[in-house]
This record gives C-alpha cells, structure tokens and sequence, in this order.
C-alpha cells in the first residue's frame, strides 16, 4: 500500500513529460499537426533511461546511480541542453537552491485548504551527499534561480499588457486562435495581481505602494471576482475615463486631492510622540527587563519582530534627545504587557483575585488599544499588526476577555487576508525587499498559529481552512543574518540547527494535517470509525516522528539566548492534543468491545505526555507555555476521566498506575498555583475543578473517604486565596493600579489577614496552619506554602464562620462554582 502510493507521484511525471512530448494542436484547421516544444521537466538521463526524476540538480537517481555530473536539463524549447556539471570536488554535493530553500511541508490533499509549494518535505533517509551541500555553490544557484523568477514574472506582466492595449475608440482587439495558442504555450502562468486606482497601472501602483510603505503592507489584496478585477479585464477602460477627465472634467476646476501633501502630514503625524501612552512606561530599569523577557522567550515561539531592528531603535527610546513615535512607544507597552506577570514573584501584591502586574497589563493593553483603534485603517504599517499581535497575546497571557479570543484571532486573520499576507509575496509586488518578504511570512505565520489554537481551545472552526494559501513558511534562520538592507536572504539552516525562528518554519510543516483535523472535529458532525481514527492517529504519529529533535540540555547554559526546549515542547503539543479528541468517543465503548483499549492507552499517554513536557519546562524556570495555553487544566480533567471509566478493582494498566496519575494531576495543581500567585486567580473554575478532580480520583480509587476528599480540595482551595488575602494591596494604593482608575472598595480590615483565619483556631480539634509551612509534594517545586496533610482522616476542619470571599471582591460560586450535579459519591 505505501509502496503504490510512493509510485503515484513517479507516474505522475511520466505521463507529464510524455504530455509535453507528444501533445499536439490543429493549426487553423488545415489538417496539419504541431508539436508542442515545452522545455522537459524531467533531465535527459532520466527521460533516457525511462525513470522517474525529482527534478532538483542533480536529481536523486543520478545521485544514487553514482552520476551527478551526467544531469542535465533542456534550457528553453527546442534549445541545446546546457553542459553537464564541471567534474569538481562539489560536482557530487551540490544541489539547486530551489531544493534546498523551499520549505519542508508536502500538504495532504484538503478540499478545504490548497497551498501552492514548490518543493517536497526531505525525508529523513536522505542521501549523504545531499546533506553536505557546498554553501557557495547553493548561494549562486539561489541567486540565479530569483533572478530566472523576477525576469518570468516581467515578461508574463509585459506580454499580458500589450496584448490588452487597444485604440483609441476603445475597441477590443480580438485575438486569433493562434494568437491564443502561442500565449499558452509560451506565457508561465502567472498569480493574480490585485487590481489598483484606474487612472494608473496595477505595475506602478504596486511600486509605489512598495516604496511608500517598507512592508508594502497598504496593498489591498481582492479576489478575482471582485469588482475592480472586473473593470480591470475591461480592455480600454482606463484610457476612456482618462481622456474624459482631461477633455471634460478638469476644465470645469474639480479639484483633484494632493496626495503628496497628505503623504507628508501622515509621515509628520507617524513621528510626533503621543503624552499619554509615554505617561504609562514605567521606569527604563523595569521597562528593560520585561523586554528582554519578552524576546528571551515569547519571540522564538510567534515571531512578531525583528530584533536586531527593535533594538536598534529601542536603544534610542530612551535618549532625552529622541523623539519617541506613538507607535514605538505602544508597540513597547505592547510588549511588555506580554511579560508582565511572568516576571512577578509569587510575593506579589494582589489587589482583590489579580496581582499588580495584571492590573498593569490591563491598564497598558487599554491604552494601546485606544490608540491603535484611532489610527487611519488604510494606512497602517508594519507596527500596526505587530501592536495587534502584541495585544492578543498580551491578552492571553493575563485571561483579558477570555470570552472574545476566538472573534480577536478571527479578525487578525482577516486584517492579514485584506493585505495579501496569504500570498507570495512576488504575486503582490516585485518591489518588496527580502527583509520586508520575510516580515510578511512571519506575520502571517504568528496570526494562523494564534487561531488555530483558539479554535481548538473553542472547539470552534477556523476560517484558515476555506484559505487558499501560497506564501512559505519563514525560514529557519536567525535575526542577526539579515536586516533592512539585505539584497537577498540567507538559505534556511539544516533542520538539525536550531534558530529563533525554528518554531516557526517546522510548525507549518504539520499545517495540513491540523487542518484537515479541525475540518473533522469542529465542522459538520462526521461519525468516525475505528478505521479512521486509527488512520488519523498514524498521520499525526508520523508527523510527530518527522519534528527535528535538537539538543535541549543547551538551554541551560549560561549567556545562551537560544532555548529550544520551548519550541520542541510547543511543536509536540500542538500535534498530541488531537489524539485526545479522536479518541475520547470510544471510551466508553471500551466495556463491550476490547479492540476498543487501544483508545483508552492513546487517550492515556497523551495526557500523560502533555503534563510532563510541561513539567520538564517548568523545572527548567521556563513559564511561557502554560501561560499560554490551558494543557494543565485540560489534561487534569482528561486524566481524571480516564481514571474514572475504570471498573473499582480493575488490574487495568492505567489503575495499577494510579498513583502516578494522581501525581500527574498534582503537577497540573502547582502549574495552576503558581500562575494565579504571579498572574491572579482570572479563572477561578479551573482550578476550583482540578482541586474536585483530584479528590474525586481519590474518592473513587478508595485512598479516602469522600467526607476526607471534600475537606482535602476545601482545604487545597481555601488555602491558596487565604494567600491572596494576605498580598493584598493597602486601600491608599489600589487608586493608582486599577486600570480604570476606580479604588476597589475594600474594607481596611481585610488588608490585615494575620488577624484572621479561614479556620477556627479551637485546639481541641486537630486544626491546619496556614501560610507557613510548605508542603513537599514527591519533589513537586513549592509553589506556595500551605498545610500539611492530616494523618489521621477522621480528623476533620472547623471553618470559621467569619471568613467571607466577599473581601476578595467575589464570592463562592464565582471562585467554586454551582455546580448541583457534581457529587464526590
């Protein structure tokens, strides 16, 4: 099976070749045949010996057969085939850059989604020759191959508008079928070009959108049915209206927009400083250190900027000479709005369920985005998305409107459709310089990522795939390899070479097979059978396999910036948390069929792995991921479901390992605790649920009676917000960190939470201190210290009645929830 599928493409070329070979027209119905001369895509060793070619230079099949040098390839139609290779020490090891430049993914075939590449995914038993590739030799091919690239792409725009021009009555020229016949022989085929103004050519447009804007990020980007693509088919049009205007328009003295004028007042307006948003930054020591957090750690997950330019300009903010532009300074806020809590200790100051440095988040989010929703729409640049990534993800990070992350994502994705950022780049414009090609690649990349797994978090669908997409991945290379200036951009690093934008470049290689994943759980109801399941659980096993390991003992060395352990975990997660929702139906069927355990280990062993790839990165002081995403809570609550299904006494693998679930469960915890000790309890259900998960585990295993279990998760929760009461900040101080500038009415009373206890402090019953000792979990890092487990279950907590979560400005069902089914029976 694997082996006929691997022959469908080799067919495939076959019969292309022999296509162009002998595909012939009836030339103006005399009865006479032509051969189509179409330069062969196959080289002429290969088409001599009848075999499949993989079209790259030398090909494979040369390189096997031990004769590279005997690759060649026909030119042009009907030309001399150029000369073999020079016999040389890299004669045997070079290949074309187009091989080695092109991306690493081979999309599936989706209905949904199309991507146009240029190249395969390499496999991981590639030749040696082919991976010891002479980098000068590469550098040239690369260089020449854009050059070929550019030059088609001008003569296809060249020949197209001769070929539309017409009288000056406006009559269409009628082309003759020959005429037809030499322009699909002859013309490559070229992308659609978004259509511009009709009083100017698309071509010149784009250049001078390309030059007024560096990313050329203005470009509208329309489809091909759109309106204005319509008129420009029009043959004819754009001289009619022109000559109108001059003959009968202008004479009457409309008066005609100074766009140069306009151009300058906008540059002017894009330099002057804005009071308010510097009147936010806090001091240039503090400011320093939650950048550099930001790009330590954030940056070599979603890149956003580039960080030999941002420091660049980021050295002069602080100048009192300088003059700070708005929108450096919001894309700063921005930024470390991002890192904020993650640089808090768990000592913090609280003021009610969130710590200060989310109330400075907040307070720094609003300001951006009041300022980014007062700038001009039709002229945004480069910041402008950069600011709105910077925003969601600030967002995120801090649980700022939870509720609206799926409708952010999907306008980041439209914003980025409207401007073309799902396209090559060399479709939209020749202008745009590589440095300004790979911003948009980035981008584009970093908005895809943000949706989908917000979608998936939702379970709701992402436009991404009704999008048809060409643009490449970015490249797996790092920022100090190129700036502004470069003329050309370097080839990616080898796949085992880690980079900052490694995540980036390898995440796109699994894109089509997510896709179609989230076509199938978050579109129409589609029944899935056990056949299926197990063909989807193979393609994501495959992925997995295919992931690039790095050595990620490296991270821990001193002065390192590069942290692959972040990027591996997140390239594994990403593909692992789908093996949860495929298999999950078929848990219960489990009882009455066998075949069926197979899910139940899957189902197992994802969770499992979700949990401690996230420990390895917590251990490691690394926070970035749980703070973005919600694997601790999703993964406490599936591993308490599959422990749940077991039969009470079942010699089960999964019960004779329940010991090591609760352990699991008890790592999610500590995720949990130490992100609302930095960040604030701004989801209070989640670990209200993992606290009644872990003792309802406990319940059902018989480890304690349910009376013991409940008293155990009350303790747990009260224990953690009792610690929040005491990091409370003093009523004079909460004017100047609310965010709205409004003082939450607290009572000074509860600003001394020594005096008080969520306890009864009677010592005829055995009661539990809290907030000072440490509970040493099987060598779980402390995240905050609470009472240490009772020995004896029957003895059992007085609450004190005195204690209310009114002084955390919430209450009970607000922090646990009301939930009247949950029953720890």
């Amino acid at each position: 099976m694997m082996e006929d599928a691997r022959d469908i493409p080799k067919k495939h070329h076959l019969e292309e070749d022999d296509h162009d070979d002998h595909d012939s027209v009836d030339d103006g119905g005399q009865g006479s045949t032509r051969k189509r001369h179409r330069v062969r895509l196959s080289c002429l060793e290969c088409r001599r010996r009848k075999l499949s070619c993989s079209r790259e230079l030398p090909c494979d099949r040369c390189i096997k057969s031990g004769t590279p040098e005997r690759c060649t390839y026909e030119s042009r139609p009907g030309g001399p085939a150029p000369g073999p290779l020079p016999t040389t020490s890299t004669s045997t090891t070079a290949t074309t850059a187009t091989a080695v430049a092109r991306h690493t993914f081979n999309p599936s075939e989706n209905p949904f989604v199309s991507f146009v590449t240029e190249g395969r995914r390499p496999s991981g038993n590639q030749h040696p020759t082919r991976q010891n590739v002479d980098g000068a030799v590469l550098k040239d091919a690369a260089r020449d191959h854009e050059r070929i690239r550019k030059l088609e792409l001008e003569v296809a725009q060249l020949r197209n508008a001769l070929a539309k021009q017409s009288p000056m009555d406006g009559s269409t020229i009628a082309a003759s079928p020959s005429t037809n016949r030499e322009a699909t022989k002859d013309t490559p085929p070229t992308a659609w070009v978004p259509s511009a103004a009709p009083f100017i050519d698309p071509d010149r447009v784009a250049r001078l959108k390309a030059s007024e804007n560096a990313i050329c990020i203005k470009n509208r980007y329309c489809g091909p049915h759109n309106a204005w693509s319509s008129l420009k088919e029009i043959t004819g049009i754009s001289h009619f209206m022109k000559e109108t205007a001059d003959e009968w328009l202008r004479p009457l003295n409309i008066q005609k927009k100074d766009r140069e004028k306009r151009k300058k007042d906008r540059e002017a307006r894009a330099t002057e400083p804005e009071p308010t948003l510097e009147s936010f930054l806090p001091s240039k020591e503090e400011t320093d250190s939650l950048v550099t957090v930001y790009l330590d750690q954030f940056e070599q997950l979603h890149r956003i900027v580039h960080i030999p330019t941002f420091r660049k300009e980021y050295d002069s903010f602080w100048d009192p000479n300088y003059t700070r532009p708005a929108s450096f300074t919001a894309l700063v806020l921005s930024m470390i709005s991002v890192s904020c809590c993650l640089r808090m200790q768990t000592s913090g100051q609280f003021i009610g369920l969130k710590s200060s440095g989310h109330a400075m988040a907040e307070k720094w989010v609003k300001a951006c985005d009041s300022w980014l929703n007062q700038q001009s729409y039709k002229h945004r640049k480069l910041v402008h998305y950069q600011v709105e990534c910077l925003l969601y993800l600030a967002r995120k990070v801090n649980i700022i409107k939870k509720k609206r992350f799926w409708i952010t994502t999907g306008g980041l994705v439209r914003d980025a459709v409207t401007i073309g950022l799902h396209r090559d780049p060399d479709t939209l414009s020749v202008d745009i310089s590589p440095y300004n090609k790979e911003m948009r690649r980035r981008i584009w990349s970093t908005v895809v990522e943000f949706d989908l797994q917000t979608s998936f978090d939702l379970g709701a669908p992402t436009f991404i795939s009704q999008i048809h997409i060409d643009v490449n991945a970015p490249r797996n290379i790092d920022d100090a390899s190129f700036d502004e200036n470069s003329t050309e951009l370097p080839l990616s690093r080898p796949r085992t070479e880690y980079t900052f934008s490694s995540y980036a470049h390898f995440s796109r290689q699994s894109l089509p097979v997510r896709l179609e994943l989230y076509k199938i759980l978050a579109g129409p109801p589609v029944e899935l059978d056990w056949e299926q399941v197990l063909q989807y659980t193979d393609m994501i096993t495959h992925e997995i396999d295919a992931l690039p390991a790095w050595d990620l003992e490296s991270d821990k060395s001193s002065g390192v910036s590069h942290k692959p352990s972040l990027a591996y975990t997140l390239l594994h997660i990403q593909l692992r948390q789908f093996l949860i929702p495929l298999h999950q139906p078929f848990l219960k069927l489990r009882r009455n069929q066998s075949k069926y355990q197979t899910s139940e280990f899957i189902y197992y062993t994802a969770a499992r792995d979700l949990v401690l790839m996230h420990h390895r990165l917590f251990q490691k002081g690394f926070r970035t991921l749980y703070f973005l995403r919600e694997d601790s809570i999703s993964a406490a609550m599936n591993l308490c479901n599959i422990a749940l299904l077991q039969p009470k006494g079942s010699t089960s693998l999964i019960n004779c390992n329940n010991k090591e679930t609760l352990q699991l469960i008890e790592k999610c915890i500590a995720l949990k605790e130490d992100r609302v000790l930095r960040c604030g309890n701004n989801d209070p259900w989640g670990y209200s649920s993992m606290c009644a998960a872990y003792g309802l585990i406990e319940t059902h295993l018989g480890l304690k009676t349910p009376e013991a279990a409940k008293a155990q998760a009350a303790e747990r929760f009260i224990a953690l917000h009792f610690k929040l009461l005491s990091y409370q900040v003093p009523l004079e101080e909460q004017q100047e960190m609310q965010p709205d500038g409004v003082a939450q009415q607290l009572n000074p009373a509860h600003n001394e939470p020594s005096s008080m206890n969520a306890y009864s402090a009677d010592t005829s019953v055995a009661t539990t201190q809290l907030g000072s000792t440490s509970l040493h979990r099987d060598g779980m890092p402390l995240s905050i210290p609470w009472s240490t487990p009772m020995t004896d279950p029957s003895q059992l907590l007085i609450p004190n009645p005195d204690f209310n979560f009114d002084v955390l400005g919430s209450d009970l069902n607000d922090l646990w929830g009301d939930f009247t089914a949950t029953d720890f029976l």
